[in-house]
């Protein structure tokens, strides 16, 4: 997932040039309509004889229509060009400083939605669709997104509240980019894998719980990607079981909270052998629970079974 990033401003730049070349050819070609224009209206006035030039006032008054909508059509292609060079300046711009903020912390906009996409690609293949589980405190929810979460979304926009089970793919889409890739933050987190972690925390545990999380996971002096993303899980599976231990009634729940970390592991890094050592950690997690709790020497074995150890 971390590759380098390639972008081709020169590309961008020989864009920009073809649209100032073009800007000249319609200048030219206006100016030859104008041209045609103008002669035709002094040949049809030099024709000698009123009738005839009765007769074709009415074309003459048509052919000067034209010739005033060309001269718009021009002026409006002028300045769509204009605005275009613009926009293409800005970009090769912005992108020229994001090159630079790169080694700072910060990913450009196309790094940015590539990661995003990934990400959300990871959560939707784990939120499923309507459920209202009476022990889930989110109540119900349909694919990952709460009733109450979809209400607020839709009055921002200045909607109606409906029911969840009418949301469509595309407000998912847009509930998950607004209210947890940008709100919690991944979106200007250097590593993909991190920034993964930390959108599928903010899904799951609420954005204000994912911020405390990289925030603990950042201190100590950790400074790599993979340092990071393994003090991170480490949180979030320290606080499942924690929650499982508080609340019975949230064990039948850690299950699906623990494969998800496994398969999050492994999808964020692209390391199989990391996604092991978690496995591995969170078998040392259920031991020393079930010595404590036989609750959880049912858990262990069942885990044991599904990943195979």
């Amino acid at each position: 997932m971390e590759k380098a990033l390639q972008i081709d401003l020169e590309g961008i730049r020989e864009v920009i040039r073809q649209l100032r070349a073009w800007a000249s050819v319609w200048e030219e070609t206006f100016r030859r309509a104008q041209r045609i224009g103008i002669a035709l209206l002094r040949t049809v006035r030099a024709t000698p004889g009123r009738r005839f030039e009765e007769e074709t006032e009415r074309p003459r008054g048509h052919l000067g229509q034209a010739s005033a909508r060309v001269r718009i059509l021009a002026d409006t292609l002028e300045q769509a060009l204009l605005h275009l060079e613009e926009a293409f300046l800005e970009a090769a711009r912005m992108v020229e400083r994001a090159e630079e903020r790169v080694g700072e912390g910060a990913l450009p906009t196309a790094a940015l939605s590539a990661s995003f996409e990934e990400a959300y690609a990871f959560v939707r293949r784990w939120e499923g669709g309507y459920v209202h589980d009476p022990d889930d405190p989110g109540g119900a929810t349909n694919m990952g997104i709460t009733q109450g979460t979809y209400d607020a979304w839709r009055r921002e926009k200045g909607l109606p509240p409906q029911d969840v089970r009418a949301l469509t793919p595309e407000e998912a889409r847009a509930i998950y980019l607004e209210r947890y890739w940008a709100s919690s933050g991944a979106a200007t987190i250097p590593s993909p894998a991190l920034a993964m972690i930390h959108f599928d925390t903010a899904v799951n545990m609420g954005t204000g719980r994912a911020r405390e999380f990289l925030r603990r996971a950042q201190e100590g002096g950790r400074s790599s990607p993979r340092e990071l993303a393994e003090a991170y899980l480490d949180l979030r599976l320290n606080h499942y079981l924690e929650l499982a231990h508080r609340f019975p009634s949230q064990r039948k729940f850690l299950g699906g909270w623990l494969n998800r970390m496994r398969d999050l592991a492994e999808a964020a890094t692209g390391d199989p052998e990391f996604a092991a050592s978690f496995e591995r950690k969170v078998e040392q997690a259920l031991e020393a629970r079930a010595a404590e709790d036989p609750a959880y020497a049912t858990i262990l074995e069942r885990f044991r079974r599904m990943w195979r150890r």
